[in-house]
């Protein structure tokens, strides 16, 4: 159970049905045994009232004077019961009928001369006991049928059970109740999180409760950290590039030299070091790429697509290039502004150098993923090529000239993404067509 919510549900079901258990037996014991006390006070009294019925005739000898009993005990079957023995001889009551009473059976339930039996299969409280009169021991055994109060406390208990379950019902719906206004503020944050990974907050609004503050807290500081680091470590890179072209470029100075003095391994020198400033300018780029995209960021790709258009159209402008844009207001870039520049400004400084004149972009975002399409009326690339510039491990800079510039950079960022980048021909202009699918969220998967 990850929720906290069924955890404390569980717990009250499990604690409340144990104390309403131990309630349960506690007061089916204690209304059993004020049961049984009040019969066996009724059946003490009783017993003296038989003691004074046995009387000694002169004529007979010893007898019970039924007119001095109870009515109850002349009725057959009536449920009280009693039998007296005088010098070994038994008298019993008209309610036996022809039955007898267990003397010597049944189970002690705590009090005095009194015990617990089974008469005709049902629970019956007996009373037992030897008096002194006239010099005789006379033994009164009464017995009365609890059948009727034992079947009264199974009533009453079932009725107990019913009400506890309805009212561990109501309770648990009331606890329900409380625990969700009591964790309100927690879906309050996490509709904050879902917000700030969208992008369309940056930072987790203030909440009043004390147990969720310091989280929101806590997650703001590291949102905000996340980008200082960020913004740091391209801080960093760009120191870097700068303080590596002072020394390449003295290296450039000294083999122009070697090259004036026709000295032959100058070449191979410069060789080197064009390759060094390649690797260096690559490994400098795939550091500058942010990767997964911050909490909080959203930019919209009409509005930096207007950007580098105009740029575009100012360095190619000998070639008068139309741009045929197809893109949705809703659709924005999954990450750093950056990398979004980087990226498209790649596609498209390939499309305008290769395209005739004209060159259509399409971005359109759904709810798994961004896809961008960037097509041109350029020669475009044989399948053959696509398939070796697309392989694993191959520099696409390097493979084929022209289209390959860039397309290192490009597939770096749409890798960091945990993107899809496919290369096709444009069924609308006839050349190149660069196909770059990104996901919404890092958890999201991309269709089929």
């Amino acid at each position: 159970m990850r929720s906290i919510q069924s955890r404390l549900n569980v717990n009250f079901i499990a604690v409340t049905l144990l104390l309403f258990t131990l309630f349960w037996v506690g007061q089916s014991w204690f209304l059993r045994q004020m049961a049984y006390d009040f019969v066996a006070a009724r059946l003490t009294s009783d017993a003296y009232t038989v003691l004074r019925a046995v009387e000694m005739d002169i004529g007979a000898g010893w007898r019970i004077n039924v007119d001095n009993t109870s009515s109850v005990y002349q009725q057959p079957m009536s449920g009280h019961y009693y039998q007296v023995s005088v010098d070994g001889k038994w008298f019993y009551s008209r309610s036996l009928w022809d039955g007898q009473i267990p003397v010597e059976q049944g189970q002690d339930i705590g009090q005095e001369n009194i015990r617990l039996i089974q008469q005709d299969h049902k629970p019956t409280l007996v009373y037992s006991k030897t008096f002194m009169k006239q010099g005789r021991e006379i033994q009164v055994v009464l017995a009365e049928d609890i059948s009727r109060i034992e079947e009264s406390l199974s009533q009453l208990g079932w009725l107990m059970v019913g009400l506890g379950i309805i009212g561990l019902i109501i309770l648990l719906a009331l606890q329900i109740f409380i625990i969700r206004r009591g964790l309100s503020s927690l879906t309050e944050v996490r509709q904050d999180i879902s917000r700030l990974k969208a992008g369309d907050i940056r930072q987790l609004s203030p909440t009043n409760t004390a147990e969720i503050e310091p989280l929101v807290t806590e997650i703001n500081y590291l949102v905000q950290n996340m980008e200082l680091r960020l913004q740091r470590s391209r801080n960093a890179v760009g120191n870097l590039a700068h303080a590596a072209k002072t020394p390449l470029t003295v290296i450039d100075r000294h083999i122009d030299t070697l090259l004036e003095q026709e000295i032959p391994q100058g070449q191979s020198i410069r060789e080197q070091s064009s390759r060094l400033r390649e690797m260096i300018e690559r490994e400098l780029t795939r550091a500058r790429i942010a990767g997964a995209a911050l909490p909080g960021q959203r930019i919209y790709v009409g509005e930096e697509l207007e950007k580098l258009i105009r740029t575009l159209k100012a360095i190619y402008r000998e070639k008068a290039l139309v741009f045929d844009l197809d893109i949705s207001a809703t659709s924005y870039f999954p990450g750093e502004r950056d990398d979004l520049v980087e990226l498209m400004g790649n596609l498209l400084d390939n499309a305008s150098k290769w395209a005739q004149s004209q060159i259509r972009i399409k971005a359109h975002m759904d709810d798994h993923c961004l896809e961008l399409v960037v097509e041109d009326d350029g020669p475009g690339i044989v399948p053959e090529a696509r398939e070796r510039l697309m392989s694993r491990g191959e520099r696409l800079d390097e493979s084929t000239s022209g289209h390959g510039l860039g397309m290192s950079i490009i597939v770096e960022i749409v890798r960091q993404y945990q993107g899809r980048f496919m290369l096709g021909s444009s069924a609308r202009l006839g050349g190149l067509e660069v196909q770059v699918m990104l996901p919404r969220r890092a958890d999201l998967e991309l269709p089929e």
